[in-house]
């Protein structure tokens, strides 16, 4: 799906607060296509834009809720893949279309998730689709489905022109996982670019260090974390 991309691997485990708000600051940074993989610090639920927090938290009282910046429906995290995918202004596929870019996408997945998985993969049509608050229980058009089951789905954002994506991979099918093997199944190139979590070189010619962690607790505790946000609906 993309000619390039740099891949961000888990140093560290965060909540679901400071994992929001890393992709919020590393989308303006990104050079090109960069996909993050996430490493929970504990369960956690991460619920759409629109969505109303009370309807959230009745079916969730005991663990951590937080509202995305992407929209979506609620989502269970702890043992799913969890993972953002982050475009920049300039490339093509930051003005895509978001139902082609989502399509795409989950096209590009699915091939790869078939040679993984010993059942059948396709991708949710029409009369698959139902409407309802949890995200895996409610297919969208263009989600990854086993045996009718949804498996694979994503809520997406355009901030000046970048592109966020961000998707939940709920199979524990797959066996011993090597996260750079998601990256290669979207880049057309033979190497993947191993970006450090923690610390951006946002110059390519001379460089310089970018402390994100403490940009990012930030906005977590400004944002994320705040009754204001989460209880904004």
């Amino acid at each position: 799906m993309f000619e390039h991309l740099d891949l961000i691997l888990p140093e560290k485990a965060f909540n679901g607060a400071m994992q929001m708000a890393l992709d919020e600051v590393l989308l303006p940074l990104v050079k090109m296509p960069t996909l993050r993989i996430y490493h929970w610090e504990a369960p956690c639920v991460t619920f759409g834009y629109f969505q109303k927090h009370s309807e959230v938290r009745s079916l969730h009282p005991a663990m951590e809720v937080v509202r995305r910046w992407t929209g979506g429906g609620m989502v269970v995290h702890g043992e799913d893949l969890t993972f953002s995918l982050m475009v920049p202004e300039l490339h093509p596929a930051a003005s895509m279309r978001p139902s082609l870019f989502y399509k795409l996408l989950h096209a590009s997945l699915g091939e790869w998730l078939k040679k993984r998985l010993p059942k059948g993969i396709r991708m949710a049509c029409p009369e698959d689709v139902t409407n309802g608050p949890a995200c895996f229980a409610a297919p969208a058009l263009d989600d990854l489905l086993v045996e009718g089951r949804k498996i694979l789905g994503g809520a997406q954002r355009r901030s000046h022109g970048a592109l966020l994506y961000q998707g939940s991979l709920q199979c524990r099918d797959l066996g011993t996982f090597d996260p750079s093997n998601m990256g290669a199944a979207l880049s057309a190139s033979e190497t993947l670019r191993l970006l450090d979590e923690y610390r951006w070189n946002n110059n390519d010619d001379n460089g310089y260090d970018n402390d994100l962690l403490k940009s990012a607790e930030r906005i977590a505790e400004a944002r994320y974390s705040c009754r204001e946000w989460n209880e904004r609906r």
